[in-house]
């Protein structure tokens, strides 16, 4: 009798273990839409930025001394040096000329008027015989946001010191070209501070104006009768007020004079001194 009661529970319970199987089954092999998770959505990450252009590689002076071969009287600090390897290159090569006594390449970096007279100092020998004494030149550039200036300061013996200023210009394929600028004999006195290109275009430019606003200066020019010698016949000369003056200081409107100014260009070349 028990064991015919128990049967009918046994199979109620194979029963339902089978159903539960069987519907588990069915969700592994067709999936259970309300348990299943969303799907996973993949950004991909942007891609990095482009590195950096890199940045220009400036070769040092002294570098740059040994690679152009030049003369180690050319004394170019690091510190006064122009900003890019071109232009240091240009006034390295420049003041080498001096240096050296190489007229024809100084002479192929300058502008035509300072070529001329350039042309004038060699062919007077002046320029071998001061560049011969040469035993020392200091350079400094500076950048004036328009162009840079080259600055050399050559001392020719003991006590003799040549001051000389260009403004440098350099075109799309780096050629230079060097001009000269003004400067009065004694520009070397009124050069001070750290940065004496300033200093000097300063002063310099100061004249200029001030030569510049001075009022025209009227001179009387004396007037006398000049009695002609040729012969006894001779008729003396008019008075002035009596028509157009003969012989010397001759009448006619007071003759205008202008102050002098400073020099219009600077030294192209190394002179004997100051």
């Amino acid at each position: 009798m028990t064991s015919r009661t128990r049967l009918p529970e046994q199979i109620s319970l194979r029963i339902g273990c089978t159903v539960a199987l069987a519907v588990g089954t069915v969700c592994l092999s067709t999936g259970c839409e309300e348990d299943a998770p969303p799907p996973v959505v993949v950004v991909p990450a942007p891609p990095p930025p482009p590195p950096p252009p890199p940045e220009p590689t400036v070769k040092s002076i002294a570098e740059l001394m040994k690679e152009l071969n030049i003369d180690p009287k050319v004394e170019l600090p690091e510190e006064r040096a122009p900003e890019t390897t071109e232009e240091r290159v240009a006034v390295l090569l420049f003041w080498n000329a001096f240096a050296k006594g190489d007229a024809p390449y100084a002479s192929s970096q300058m502008g035509t008027a300072d070529k001329r007279v350039l042309d004038g100092i060699q062919k007077s020998g002046h320029w071998a015989n001061a560049t011969t004494k040469i035993e020392r030149i200091e350079v400094q550039c500076a950048n004036d946001g328009e162009g840079f200036s080259t600055l050399g300061v050559l001392t020719l013996g003991a006590s003799e010191e040549q001051p000389l200023l260009w403004d440098v210009t350099l075109n799309e394929a780096n050629a230079a070209t060097f001009t000269a600028f003004a400067g009065p004999p004694d520009i070397l006195d009124h050069l001070s501070g750290e940065n004496w290109i300033e200093a000097w275009k300063k002063y310099v430019n100061g004249l200029f104006e001030k030569y510049a606003n001075l009022p025209d200066e009227e001179v009387e020019i004396p007037q006398e009768n000049v009695q002609l010698a040729e012969s006894d016949d001779a008729a003396p000369t008019p008075p002035a007020d009596e028509g157009g003056g003969g012989g010397a200081g001759g009448g006619g409107a007071p003759m205008r004079k202008r102050p002098t100014g400073p020099p219009e260009r600077g030294p192209v070349g190394p002179s004997p001194g100051r």
